[in-house]
């Protein structure tokens, strides 16, 4: 069970990433402009995901426009300013990738920026693949172009182990450093926001039903028991995770603890790294720098893409049978879809400033929540 392979989702160089028995292979994610072959769909729909609560506050008014096609808030705007704002930008583009464009001016507004970007669509899809994270951002102040930058999440799945949680819980041995780790569960589920299983419209939910369904057609005894015992402790887990309790003794815990192994070492070293964020960033979850793609593009055929809810959550166990089902078949079904929703950040051509418009949050997040998996793989 090896760290999974990066594979290239949006035509970019794929880096190697090294880690630990945590997370597994998602396998080849199609690219945007490749047909696949659907797979059955859940009957309920894709699992939306929430706006972002906390953004940049330079980006609290934006409206991100679709791909270098967008009308309807062009005519709602400032036609002056906009026009002003969107030539200047488009020279700035032109410079940066050598090229140059049918000059538009003349062309009554709002039609001279939709032929422009038509223009400069087609220009950039013949000289580059930066034509697709090329956006243009509307705000109430200026309109500009800007470029997308995704944190890269390795195309890995980040399945947080609950019953070894239960288990530290349960051993008078262990008690103490259950307590604490089921604080920095606390801050997952209550600040972080990350799904649970047992929540109903959670995908491994989901999938942990279909499980359910084909076992049972099959007769496996052993995924059956696994999954009952999953459910079980789930159930049982969830109220702990909900806890207030459980989060405002977070500081306490950690004070208090003192790691009498290497294990123990480990956990507090963990819940420091998790404990630091909860203090920077009391009320950030993890999807603060998320615009879903359904939300944001204009798609030419059917399309469905990797949600944040697919591959970060918690999972019941990272071991047994019922574990390797869950993977294989999560594995099956988003190699169907189409690309992956990941942390974005839009970097202006011009160069202006944007605050904390970084992946420092996202970076220490993941980081944390792999070390956790691997802590809690026993």
């Amino acid at each position: 069970m090896n760290y999974a392979k990066n594979i290239s989702g949006h035509n970019k160089t794929t880096r190697k990433t090294t880690g630990s028995r945590t997370v597994h292979q998602v396998g080849r994610i199609c690219k945007l402009d490749e047909a696949s072959q659907r797979c059955a769909r859940n009957s309920k729909g894709h699992t939306k995901v929430p706006s972002p609560n906390d953004v940049a506050n330079a980006f609290l008014k934006a409206n991100f426009l679709p791909r270098l096609a967008e009308t309807e808030t062009i005519q709602s705007s400032d036609k002056s300013k906009m026009e002003k704002d969107f030539y200047k930008s488009l020279s700035e583009v032109e410079e940066k990738y050598n090229i140059s464009l049918q000059d538009c001016k003349e062309i009554p507004f709002p039609y001279n920026i939709s032929i422009s970007l038509s223009q400069l669509r087609k220009r950039m899809k013949k000289c580059t693949d930066d034509w697709r994270e090329l956006r243009l951002i509307y705000d109430r102040d200026s309109t500009y172009f800007a470029q997308e930058d995704r944190y890269d999440t390795g195309m890995t799945l980040y399945y947080i182990p609950v019953i070894p949680l239960y288990t530290l819980l349960n051993k008078r041995q262990t008690s103490q450093v259950g307590k604490l780790l089921l604080s920095v569960y606390a801050y997952c589920y209550q600040v972080l926001k990350i799904e649970y299983y047992r929540n109903e419209n959670c995908y491994l939910n989901w999938n942990y039903d279909r499980i359910q369904d084909w076992m049972e057609s099959d007769g496996e005894t052993e995924i059956l028991e696994e999954l009952k015992k999953a459910k079980k402790i789930g159930d049982i887990m969830k109220p702990k995770l909900c806890d207030p309790d459980n989060l405002a003794t977070f500081e306490t815990r950690l004070t208090n603890y003192l790691p009498t192994d290497d294990f123990g070492e480990n956990c507090l070293q963990i819940a420091t790294r998790f404990f630091n964020l909860f203090i920077s960033h009391p009320n950030t979850a993890i999807d603060v720098k998320y615009y879903p793609l359904a939300s944001r593009e204009v798609l030419e055929y059917e399309s469905y893409n990797v949600t944040l809810d697919n591959y970060l959550s918690f999972s019941a166990d990272v071991n047994g049978h019922l574990h390797e089902t869950l993977f294989t078949m999560v594995n099956d079904d988003l190699q169907e879809y189409g690309e992956i929703d990941e942390p974005t950040r839009f970097i202006p051509i011009d160069g202006r400033d944007i605050p904390d418009n970084n992946f420092e949050f996202e970076r220490e997040v993941f980081s944390s929540i792999n070390e956790l998996i691997a802590l809690m793989d026993f």
